[in-house]
């Protein structure tokens, strides 16, 4: 057991980086760099740990010793895999990124959405408008037909809420193709109720 002194701790991490678009711009630019840059940043802090007599003297206590490079292993470069879809096929650009195409034409193959349920509280239906409007947009353009969902009004966005109507709903409909339901902003609680019951105890494909 660790004992841990209230006084003397503290919180460590980031706090909610949506509120402030300069410091996650930052932050993602340190998480996303080329294979090159990752070398160069880890073999930077096994020099800075060699020449700091602190860090060496610790390590030594510990009965530790850095090599001064990473790890050498051979690789090699798979080819670049060409992407079809039902008109036409293309090779991915460098960042191996191809949402921008497959957005914009169909597939192969398509199933369409014709037995779904839309569950949103009261006060949130100008975004379950919004949203449907754009899921028939997007989803014409790549070739599937989004049909009329059973919407489900909540009164209130209490976790009892989309339990209740979850399962009325699916109690009542022989098959879903997709559950999709809105709730507010920071409601982990009510997510993980939703996955809960979606995932585990009656099982159907979800979205929140």
């Amino acid at each position: 057991m660790v004992l841990l002194v209230p006084e003397l701790t503290f919180l460590t991490g980031l706090s909610d980086l949506r509120s402030n678009s300069r410091m996650l711009k930052e932050v993602m630019w340190e998480m996303i760099q080329s294979p090159q840059q990752h070398y160069q940043r880890l073999t930077g802090l096994l020099r800075r740990i060699r020449d700091s007599p602190e860090a060496s003297r610790e390590l030594e206590r510990w009965g530790l010793c850095l090599d001064t490079d990473i790890y050498r292993t051979q690789g090699h470069i798979l080819p670049g895999e060409r992407i079809n879809l039902r008109h036409r096929s293309f090779l991915p650009a460098e960042e191996l990124g191809w949402h921008r195409e497959v957005t914009k034409e169909a597939p192969i193959a398509v199933i369409s959405i014709n037995s779904w349920l839309l569950i949103y509280p009261k006060r949130l239906q100008h975004l379950a408008k919004d949203l449907l409007a754009a899921m028939r947009s997007s989803c014409g353009s790549m070739g599937m037909q989004v049909g009329q969902p059973t919407v489900q009004e909540l009164r209130d966005d209490r976790i009892e809420s989309y339990v209740r109507s979850i399962q009325s709903s699916l109690g009542s409909h022989d098959k879903v193709q997709l559950l999709l339901c809105i709730i507010p902003s920071g409601r982990d609680d009510v997510y993980g109720a939703i996955k809960k019951l979606c995932c585990v105890q009656t099982p159907v494909p979800s979205q929140v």
